[in-house]
């Protein structure tokens, strides 16, 4: 997830009331356990990921999840330059 995230850094999460594209969430993942990505789009019911680094997992490997795998979402983020909120993305959109 860097640049929003960097090895070392903790995050602090809070329970997702609703579920929106651009945020980044803690997934718990049936095949890949627990993940940090952003939600990309929400299509037929089913939750698109993406991570902010060209070299994380691909999106069609992490597959279309339900939103009920969805622990919650990174409200802060604590690292070597203290506390932060993390970015939103604009580019992710709701399908």
């Amino acid at each position: 997830m860097s640049p929003a995230l960097i090895d070392g850094d903790y995050v602090i999460i809070k329970k997702a009331r609703s579920l929106r594209p651009g945020f980044i969430y803690v997934i718990d993942h049936i095949d890949l356990g627990r993940i940090i990505k952003r939600l990309k789009s929400i299509e037929n019911k089913r939750l698109i990921l993406t991570g902010d680094n060209s070299v994380s997992t691909p999106e069609n490997l992490m597959a279309p999840i339900s939103p009920d795998r969805v622990i919650g979402q990174v409200s802060l983020i604590i690292g070597k330059g203290g506390i932060r909120r993390p970015r939103f993305a604009p580019q992710c959109s709701e399908a």
